[in-house]
């Protein structure tokens, strides 16, 4: 095979083994490929490296030892310490770009010595007419069909794999809130939904910034007045979602800080707080409640759900500071809080 070719073979298939786009797993893995041909003194590597492929010339045969699932062992074993010293991705792409960089010349019309003492050639396929003569016109072509391969894949994994690939074309309900499940830690996420309203029964057609997971069923977002809606497919959903597509806004850095209270004022404490994408959640004890009446809302989601009393009890989902404060500034109040700030990079 010609270097472009052993190249393109190997970064289209380490692509897609571990779905993967990161360049610099795949710069690893198209250098890597070139490794085996360290046996010839005619190959790039081979000149670069010329003592150690004269050695090898002089002692070997070409497409024997160094293309073989031997060789490919000795390089697993003598380059873990790369993965151990905290280069795993680069280790991946060593080995793997290793193996494909050989095991693409199966195909070729002398074959390999695969299973290296023995010298039998593993040739594919049987057929002597439809193998790969280097620098030939099929080779010229597989070459193309490499190149369209690996920047498919790429594209793929760059946008979270062939799973998520599938899940947006078809917009289905339940892989769209795995996806937001496997991505909330990560990015900031859009949510583009059509449905309908549970309580009006009129049809949504809308996108909304994801706040989080709710439950199995449902997602937790705002929409751009900042209005909070539970949308999925379970009886508690305010929308009812028959298409859901997830997109990636930004890489976010998420800030958890754990806040108790023991009969103090709260307002003090959340004033500090940024009031950009911070949710609180928890449960608070609030003390001479019994005047503190909420309305509960049909049509939105309450992120702040309040039973008064002598010592009501007032239960956080998400809730911004801002609401925490309009209602519970007055109060003293007992207990813990999550508090979650995400910051778009």
């Amino acid at each position: 095979m010609m270097t472009p070719t052993h190249m393109m073979f190997s970064v289209s298939l380490t692509s897609i083994v571990l779905g993967t786009a990161n360049l610099e797993l795949l710069g690893v893995a198209a250098l890597a490929s070139l490794l085996p041909d360290i046996d010839t003194s005619k190959s790039y590597i081979g000149r670069l490296f010329f003592p150690i492929s004269s050695w090898l010339e002089a002692n070997t045969v070409h497409r024997g030892i160094t293309h073989s699932f031997f060789a490919s062992g000795v390089v697993t074993l003598f380059t873990y310490p790369i993965a151990l010293s905290g280069y795993p991705h680069v280790w991946h792409g060593l080995i793997l770009g290793y193996f494909f960089g050989w095991f693409g010349d199966v195909f070729t019309k002398s074959g390999v010595e695969a299973f290296y003492p023995s010298h039998g050639r593993l040739i594919i396929p049987r057929n002597p007419r439809l193998r790969l003569s280097t620098n030939s016109n099929a080779e010229r072509f597989l070459l193309m069909v490499l190149v369209a391969i690996a920047i498919i894949s790429i594209n793929i994994n760059s946008a979270g794999g062939m799973i998520r690939s599938f899940n947006q074309a078809l917009g289905i309900p339940s892989g769209a809130i795995e996806t937001v499940k496997a991505e909330s830690s990560s990015y900031l996420l859009n949510v583009s939904v059509k449905g309908r309203n549970t309580l009006t029964e009129q049809p949504v057609n809308a996108t909304y910034e994801v706040i989080e997971p709710l439950t199995a069923a449902d997602l937790l977002v705002k929409d751009e007045k900042g209005l909070i809606y539970s949308i999925g497919n379970s009886q508690q959903s305010q929308i009812q979602a028959s298409q859901m597509k997830v997109e990636r806004i930004s890489p976010i850095k998420t800030e958890i800080i754990n806040l108790t209270f023991d009969d103090e004022e709260i307002a003090p404490i959340l004033s500090q707080l940024p009031s950009d994408r911070t949710y609180l959640t928890g449960t608070l004890a609030v003390h001479d409640s019994e005047d503190l009446i909420t309305m509960a809302s049909l049509n939105t989601f309450d992120t702040l759900t309040i039973q008064p009393g002598e010592m009501g009890t007032a239960r956080l989902v998400s809730a911004s500071p801002e609401k925490v404060m309009k209602l519970l500034g007055d109060y003293y109040v007992s207990g813990s809080l999550i508090v979650r700030h995400v910051k778009p990079q």
